[in-house]
This record gives structure tokens, C-alpha cells and sequence, in this order.
């Protein structure tokens, strides 16, 4: 609702001028115009589901990478496994954060206005 709220009026006003319907006032102005902040959005919650499934895992499965700390932990002495499931999980996020920041880059999501 921001993205949409923060649209630039030149924007509004240049798609009203050229007579658009509904529809194509959508997929030509609103649409170009709130990708970059959707895509900051969807980064943002792509690392808090992952924070939550492994939370998860840990709290009420049988298999995981949250699972496998906590039945390591339990076990005794394996923290080599309760590390090693750390750095998988921070590597694991890490890629898809790259993935995300990746997808920002390409060249059609760069529609937006800029201060430059």
C-alpha cells in the first residue's frame, strides 16, 4: 500500500493523460512503478521464513536443520553437528538473500524514479 501511495503524481497523471483503461493503467504505470519496493518487501520476508521454518523444525518435527540441532544439543556431546547446522542454516540464508539481490538487478525491475 505505500509502494502504491508513494507513486509520483507525474506518473498518475502522464497514464490518465494517455487515456488508459483500468487494466492497462495497472500493468503499464502502478505495477512498473511499485516493483522495486515489492521486491525490497518480499527480500525482507524471504529472511524472516526462513528464520520461522528453522524455528520450527526446532520446536515440532522430526527432520531439518532446526531439528538436527536441537537432537544434536540433546545427544551431548556433538556440538560439531549443532555447529555445523549453524553454518549451514547462515549459508543456506545467505544464498537466498544473493538470490534475492540478484533478482533486484535485473534490468526491467529498475523502473523507478530516482534522485540521481
Amino acid at each position: 500500500m505505500s509502494a502504491v501511495h508513494n507513486i509520483p503524481a507525474d506518473y498518475i497523471n502522464a497514464g490518465r493523460n494517455f487515456g488508459l483503461s483500468s487494466s492497462a493503467f495497472v500493468t503499464r504505470v502502478l505495477y512498473p512503478a511499485v516493483t522495486p519496493q515489492l521486491l525490497v518487501g518480499l527480500r525482507i520476508t524471504l529472511g524472516i521464513a526462513w528464520l520461522v521454518v528453522v524455528a520450527a523444525e526446532m520446536i515440532s518435527v522430526n527432520s531439518g536443520l532446526g531439528f538436527l540441532i536441537v537432537d544434536a544439543r540433546n545427544a551431548g556431546n556433538r556440538y560439531d553437528l549443532v555447529v555445523a547446522g549453524m553454518v549451514i542454516i547462515g549459508a543456506i540464508g545467505l544464498l537466498l538473500d544473493l538470490a534475492m539481490r540478484s533478482l533486484e538487478q535485473v534490468k526491467s525491475f529498475h523502473w523507478s524514479s530516482s534522485e540521481d
